[in-house]
């Protein structure tokens, strides 16, 4: 028995040993060990360049801050390099002579402390100075050898006036908050390669140490490819402009295959109609504001090829002339964020899976003879959206351009509505203006302090198919004419929401078929003429607000013709309470019928001069021929026939009348 306890207690020994050290390791990595020091990576600088020392990689396991020390830890024979702000996160140092230096980060806080080391290395390279005007050409060669060092170091800002040619791999080094400009008279070609760019960087690689490139010149050979620029951005390249790495101003220039990142502000911001900037497989990344920052006249230099990386491209407020073409790409990897109004009088296109992100009521218009074609598809719709989710953030599209060309397919509209569209409209997302013409296919609404569509006269045309209306639309669906109804297809689908008929009328010449809307209602707000023919198809249901009419002109034709299980409705408003004023036919066409329908609710005043209170009207010379219907709850009459009105009715049933369910004067 006690050989067996001596060999369980041996057994038993290296676990509790295990157990201890595994203890004492998790102690060594409790909050005295929160913090992990990160002096940067080794580089090589030239002699003379001032050294960026940074912390920022320092990591902070309990998020409570910490201090920062930096120090010499070696240095070559002979230097007597001192660290400026040795006890800031970001501290600085200038080599003195040739040779490595060796820098301790030492970071602590109350929970402890830790340290890391950087080796820079100082090069006696080659490295030119740049600074002040150049009036003659000027041609940068490569002059340091060895990887990553500078062949020029700008020290202070550089204005160019003559013609600048670079070579490929140069680099070209900036100190703080140096500019380097084009002006109008000069031209810059720098041309690098994919194995050998050319960069234009900071001293340090920061972003925003360096203040960016002013491009202004619109000489056809100006361009930049395969070019790097970054940690530019320190303040604005220029009054009124913004902090960006490279500005184009007044400006022409081509830039293919260059690299933009890293950079506090824009990576490239280009200002109105006459600069240009056509570009082919840039890339775009880190830039603190967004990728780029240009004009509506602008956007169509951006190519599918270039990559932005979830980038932003700003568009301002702004024009397309008349007679311009423009196509918007969708940007690869990005997205428009529209941040003033856009009017266009020209011929824009905008590609399948676009997304355009609006700022606060900025409103997107299409004016005179401008012609929008949207076209989207199933699997990328081109989406129109606030950039705060939510309805009302923005103020909505705008068609006034009267072309047959006008086409929206698979686009969907989101939060619009802030504000009236215009002087006389509501708000919609989108409105379709007095004479415009609108192809409207598979577009989709939701989330809209207003309607999803609004057209407010006859004039204002649209085709639809296949439209889709979801939720939050406080107002409506659509906001249309009667004239308009024809326009609405089986297949769009209304939400459950009202599709709001501001009155309007139905033109002689007109011959129009009243689809029963797909999960939705016809709501009207004004009176209604009928001119022309209307036939409603079963199931259809129309509701009415306070006092409003529904009129059959004395040469108009209304053709209501229901089924025993899909009855037409004409009532009041669901919830209302308040009477609508009724159906008046002065029709003379024998045509005129009415067959399995519910008429109830109407009778709020006088339906017409010469009658009473009713639900249905049958005017001097007016024919009507209702059967197998419902007239209920009038204020007045069921039905009041003029003495030379002719009415034919049978296998009606009337109930909870006022007065008489038929009078006949």
């Amino acid at each position: 028995m006690m050989l067996l306890r001596k060999n369980l207690f041996m057994y038993l020994l290296p676990m509790v040993f295990v157990v201890g050290m595994t203890a004492c390791e998790e102690d060594d990595t409790s909050p005295d060990h929160g913090l992990n020091a990160d002096a940067g990576e080794d580089r090589s600088v030239a002699l003379g360049q001032t050294v960026q020392l940074d912390a920022s990689g320092t990591t902070d396991a309990l998020d409570e801050g910490f201090q920062s020390s930096w120090s010499f830890a070696e240095v070559p024979e002979g230097s007597e390099a001192a660290i400026e702000n040795a006890n800031n996160h970001e501290a600085s140092f200038v080599p003195d002579v040739v040779g490595d230096f060796i820098v301790t980060l030492m970071v602590s806080n109350e929970h402890g402390e830790d340290s890391d080391q950087v080796i820079i290395t100082a090069i006696d390279a080659e490295t030119e100075e740049l600074s002040g005007n150049y009036n003659e050409d000027l041609h940068l060669t490569k002059l340091v050898d060895e990887p990553g060092m500078p062949d020029y170091l700008v020290t202070g800002d550089v204005d160019i006036r003559a013609n600048l040619t670079i070579d490929p791999g140069v680099i070209i080094h900036l100190m703080s908050d140096r500019r380097f400009r084009i002006r109008g008279d000069g031209v810059i070609q720098a041309n690098g390669t994919a194995d050998q760019p050319i960069v234009f960087t900071g001293e340090s690689e920061l972003p925003g140490y360096w203040r960016g490139i002013l491009h202004e010149s619109n000489n056809l050979e100006n361009k930049m490819e395969h070019v790097i620029i970054n940690s530019a951005g320190s303040s604005n390249i220029s009054s009124g402009r913004p902090q960006t790495g490279m500005h184009v101003g007044s400006g022409r220039i081509t830039l293919e295959h260059v690299s933009f990142a890293d950079n506090d502000g824009f990576g490239l911001s280009v200002r109105g109609s006459d600069s240009q900037t056509p570009m082919n497989a840039c890339e775009f990344s880190g830039n603190t504001s967004g990728a780029m920052h240009v004009y509506p006249s602008n956007v169509h230099y951006i190519d599918s090829e270039t990559e932005f990386n979830g980038g932003e491209i700003r568009i301002n407020s702004g024009n397309l002339d008349e007679g311009s073409d423009h196509t918007w790409v969708n940007p690869l990897n990005g997205h428009y964020y529209v941040n003033g109004d856009v009017d266009s009088r020209g011929h824009l296109e905008i590609e399948a899976g676009a997304e355009f992100q609006f700022g606060s009521d900025v409103r997107f218009r299409m004016r005179g003879q401008s012609v929008i074609q949207a076209m989207g598809t199933k699997q990328s719709p081109i989406i129109f959206k606030g950039a705060v989710e939510q309805a009302g953030a923005w103020r909505g599209v705008f068609i006034e351009g009267s072309s047959l060309e006008n086409q929206l397919n698979h686009v969907h509209f989101a939060h619009a509505g802030q504000s009236n569209i215009s002087s006389g409209y509501g708000k919609a997302a989108l409105t379709i203006a007095n004479g415009a013409r609108s192809e409207l296919n598979n577009l989709h609404f939701s989330d809209v302090e207003g309607y999803g569509l609004y057209l407010r006269s006859n004039s204002g045309r649209f085709s639809a198919n296949s439209l889709s209306f979801g939720n939050g639309l406080t107002e409506g669906s659509m906001h249309i004419l009667s004239y308009h109804i024809d326009a609405i297809d089986a297949a769009s689908d209304f939400g459950n929401n009202y599709i709001v008929i501001d009155g309007g009328s139905v033109e002689d010449s007109e011959d129009q078929f009243w689809p029963n809307p797909q999960n939705g209602i016809y709501l009207y707000k004004d009176d209604n003429d009928i001119y022309g023919k209307v036939t409603i198809e079963e199931g259809t249901v129309f509701e009415f607000e306070n006092d409003v009419r529904f009129r059959v002109r004395s040469e108009g034709i209304l053709i209501a013709e229901g089924t025993p299980s899909e009855m037409i409705v004409f009532t009041r408003k669901q919830g209302s309470g308040a009477h609508w004023r009724g159906l008046l036919v002065d029709g003379t066409s024998p045509e005129n019928m009415i067959d399995y329908a519910e008429i109830s609710y109407a009778g709020n005043s006088s339906l017409a001069s010469g009658f009473g209170q009713t639900n249905i009207g049958v005017g001097n010379n007016g024919r009507l021929t209702i059967t197998n219907s419902t007239i209920s709850n009038s204020m007045g009459f069921g039905i009041d026939v003029r003495s030379n009105g002719e009415l034919t009715e049978s296998d009606n049933t009337f109930t909870g009348n006022a007065d008489d369910d038929i009078n006949y004067q």
